[in-house]
């Protein structure tokens, strides 16, 4: 008879218990991106995980807690590109404006499940106090940052420029482009998007192109 290391098992089973997790998560996405957000529900989510009804009260509180924890898990995966993409062109600001631009417009947070889902959710966001805590902080964190970026950038160069105006443009031109092909993709593409917002920034900063900043000169 095989021995099960006794001390292995807790890890095994807490190992097995996340990959349920994120099974029911990405189920949750899948279902919600095919019916919608109000559609969905425990039997079409389980489904598209691929795993029994019964395992969605053993990990989370109910159909709500999921769906709320699929929505903190889009909104790490979107935090988490876009730091990425920030940190891979290094520190100058425009640089980063702009790779915040590039990501927002691909995969995967450009998806059409993705886009999907992120569409349902805002159409709940408002009505539903811990979604909308999550919501606000995340906004208001991007906002800051965004406009902290504008901020070193125009200071650069020497233009006078309202940090936080542009922050908010800058936030409500991704916004309204990124809306407006998820509810007719046959009017523009993804990249005539990006190049919108990125010539915007370009011109609001006096550019043409990205330039090497101070620090990075020095």
């Amino acid at each position: 008879m095989r021995r099960v290391n006794p001390a292995a098992a807790p890890g095994k089973r807490a190992g097995i218990g996340a990959a349920r997790r994120r099974d029911l998560i990405r189920g949750t996405i899948a279902s919600i991106a095919r019916l919608g957000y109000h559609n969905s529900t425990v039997q079409t989510i389980c489904e598209e995980a691929g795993l029994s009804r019964g395992l969605i009260g053993h990990y989370f509180k109910g159909k709500d807690d999921l769906l709320l924890e699929a929505f903190r898990f889009l909104v790490r995966q979107l935090r988490q590109e876009a730091r990425r993409a920030m940190n891979a062109v290094g520190t100058d600001p425009l640089k980063r404006l702009l790779a915040v631009v590039d990501i927002t417009f691909q995969k995967p947070i450009m998806g059409r499940d993705e886009a999907a889902v992120w569409l349902a959710f805002w159409g709940v966001v408002y009505w539903h106090p811990a979604m909308r805590k999550i919501h606000l902080k995340v906004w208001r964190g991007y906002q800051k940052s965004m406009g902290e970026l504008f901020e070193r950038a125009a200071r650069e160069r020497g233009i006078a420029l309202d940090p936080r105006l542009a922050s908010w443009t800058f936030a409500q031109l991704i916004d309204g482009l990124w809306m407006g092909w998820v509810m007719d993709e046959t009017v523009y593409t993804t990249e005539e998007a990006k190049h919108i917002v990125r010539e915007w920034v370009l011109h609001t900063l006096g550019e043409s192109q990205p330039r090497q900043s101070s620090a990075a000169r020095s």
